[in-house]
């Protein structure tokens, strides 16, 4: 498949459908096998359960996906590629702004300011629309402690990580950020850290100290412009 913003690392590895109906009926095994994985894990993944939960025939799930591990490693991809796209949405509402300003107008004090402000409210809420949806999350915390026993969804994970964070590498590179690749690791690690604690209860969605973590992580990332150091000098 290709599909911008480091989706085109993305690969189904199950056989591929052709026919319309034979595409819904494939797409009913994929979320049929994420429902089963929020009820019982990915150890509650088999063929008879998930041809039983998506009401279709045992060898329908056998015909596309030979084995469990394609049938795994599938449902994490088509589980991303809908979670990359509201991403993706957001990011455009989040950057349009940004994405207007020339390399001159981006340097000014003031629109350094805004931009910080941009990226911090952009993954505010990228972790509170991420958290609110708690089957979304338990399906996500599963397929990555299974990726450390299973090879081909590690590559898959792999691949989630780096289009998610060729996202937030947009922001970093209008902000002119020498390293926008760690920069973005760093900030993609923070969102994974925060959901896992909104998800266990131990930081609530409107915490305070969710905003304060959030901004103190972008602005250690992103240093300030030469104006704001010569205002943070005059003022020392």
């Amino acid at each position: 498949m290709t599909v911008d913003n480091g989706k085109s690392d993305l690969v189904y590895h199950g056989r591929r459908a052709q026919r319309a109906d034979s595409r819904l009926r494939r797409k009913a095994i994929l979320e049929a096998t994420l429902r089963l994985i929020v009820k019982e894990g990915i150890r509650g993944i088999r063929h008879r359960a998930v041809a039983r939960e998506a009401n279709v025939p045992l060898a329908a799930t056998t015909y596309y996906f030979k084995d469990l591990n394609d049938l795994i490693s599938d449902s994490f991809t088509y589980f991303v590629e809908q979670g990359l796209e509201s991403t993706r949405q957001l990011q455009e509402e989040s950057f349009s702004a940004a994405r207007n300003l020339s390399a001159q107008e981006r340097a000014s004090s003031s629109s350094h300011k805004l931009l910080v402000q941009q990226l911090t409210r952009f993954i505010l809420t990228h972790v509170r629309n991420q958290a609110e949806d708690r089957d979304r999350r338990l399906v996500e915390l599963a397929f990555r402690n299974e990726a450390l026993r299973n090879e081909q969804l590690t590559r898959a994970v792999r691949m989630s990580n780096h289009a998610r964070e060729s996202l937030i590498q947009e922001f970093f590179h209008l902000l002119g950020i020498t390293d926008a690749e760690a920069a973005a690791q760093i900030a993609h690690g923070t969102i994974l850290k925060l959901e896992y604690e909104i998800l266990s209860s131990s930081i609530a969605l409107d915490s305070p100290l969710l905003e304060r973590t959030v901004t103190m992580m972008v602005r250690g990332l992103i240093p300030a412009t030469a104006t704001q150091i010569a205002e943070s000098a005059a003022y020392g």
